[in-house]
């Protein structure tokens, strides 16, 4: 094993100390830093990151150890064990490592405290949460990973940043119906990587949205947007070839990669996670606006793009090539509005909605993708946005239309 390897087995062993040594774990770090330069940025990162947790113990902002042993166990052994393969093999060996392990790390951290190393931060802490936070953290450890270049210091915070922003108290189901949902969120996963549909940093963000979408709204709301990843995919290679010709085809044959993914679900994901805080059907009818929105733009772009008829220009109704932003065409917009139909027809198939989610849906999905034309016409195209910014942006449009739809009804 070669010597940077042992000093990060070494940075991830660390967290033994934990109990006993409390914030003067830190000294190993340190001594670790100063002999090998290979961990130093690690070393360094971890260290701020132990001290931030010890420094926060008295205030309302308080950040748990055991977090902070999750994000020590995921650069270290999480790294080490997925180096050995490659593509997603590599992120799920990294996922599994890190759970593992983590849930571990959580369990040794919160053991009854040694004389003088202070209270057992998280004492008591429940399974499902364990389970649950340390699901957390390897996926987010094993997504920035592969798609950080600056992985020892990504790593540690990312991971770390989102389990303390989901570590509030809230009711989680039972470890056997979590087990259930984490394996059907990979076999989605695995399933559209082996379809092509989509690669492994892609995958990693679909069980991240896949999970807090389900544990803070409900599977029904995730089938939604389950529906939108495949419809997307299916008209991704609708007429590819003439796509090809014309150069407007998806890159790497339609492989959609994380930035696809989050800026046409960062908005659904939150309405989810609110309204699982809150209760409010508000946050319901936005939910069903901003994936109304994804969905009816996907296809519009997807099969609009195909139409025989030059597209206009939305802002000033002049012909424009295929592919050029902001183009839209009687297809198009016919598309559109059959993925908000589509969409808001199947919310109230799940029960998810009556008709006023409905409703939500047909305006917010339609509205919300002519509004991403209208960026895509001005701010895309003179560069102050790119094609995902826009696709976030029109998805908190949709999102906002359906809220108005909720408050006039």
């Amino acid at each position: 094993m070669k010597r940077e390897a042992v000093a990060r087995a070494c940075v991830g062993m660390t967290v033994l100390l934990f109990p006993y040594a409390g914030v003067y774990s830190i000294l190993p770090l340190s001594a670790l830093f100063l002999m090998e330069r290979g961990v130093r940025v690690l070393a360094a990162s971890l260290a701020f990151l132990l001290t931030l947790s010890f420094a926060l113990e008295a205030t309302s902002f308080h950040l748990p150890l055991y977090l902070v042993a999750v994000s020590f166990v995921a650069p270290t052994f999480g790294a080490l064990v997925s180096d050995r393969f490659k593509d997603l093999a590599k992120s799920l060996a990294y996922l599994a490592t890190t759970t593992a392990l983590g849930y571990v790390a959580i369990l040794w951290t919160t053991l009854p405290p040694a004389l003088g190393a202070g209270p057992a931060l998280g004492a008591g802490i429940e399974p499902e949460r364990i389970l649950f936070l340390a699901t957390l953290g390897g996926l987010s450890g094993a997504f920035l990973h592969t798609a950080s270049t600056s992985r020892d210091f990504a790593v540690p915070f990312g991971s770390c940043m989102v389990m303390w922003l989901f570590c509030f108290d809230y009711p989680l189901p039972d470890l056997q119906y979590m087990a259930g949902i984490y394996l059907f969120a990979l076999a989605l996963g695995i399933g559209a990587y082996r379809m092509k549909a989509a690669d492994a940093e892609a995958v990693i963000s679909e069980v991240i949205i896949c999970l807090l979408v389900i544990f803070f709204a409900d599977i029904f709301w995730f089938l939604l947007l389950l529906s939108f990843y495949l419809l997307g995919s299916g008209f991704t290679r609708y007429k590819y070839a003439k796509k090809q010709e014309l150069r407007i085809a998806q890159a790497r044959g339609g492989v959609r990669g994380y930035k696809n993914v989050y800026s046409n679900s960062l908005v659904p994901l939150a309405m989810a996670v609110l309204y699982g805080v809150y209760g409010s059907d508000l946050f319901a009818f936005a939910f069903l606006g901003s994936v109304a929105t994804a969905t009816g733009d996907t296809l519009a772009s997807e099969i609009g793009e195909t139409a025989r008829s030059k597209p206009k220009m939305i802002t000033n109704l002049r012909s424009v090539e295929p592919g050029v932003d902001g183009g839209v065409t009687l297809l198009g917009e016919a598309a559109s509005l059959f993925g908000a139909l589509f969409t808001g027809g199947l919310a109230i198939a799940t029960g998810m909605a009556g008709c006023g989610g409905f409703a939500a849906a047909l305006l917010g999905g339609f509205l919300g993708t002519n509004f991403d034309s209208l960026l895509g016409a001005t701010l895309q195209s003179r560069g102050l946005l790119s094609n995902n910014g826009v696709n976030l942006f029109a998805t908190l449009f949709g999102a906002l239309v359906g809220a108005a739809v909720w408050a006039i009804i």
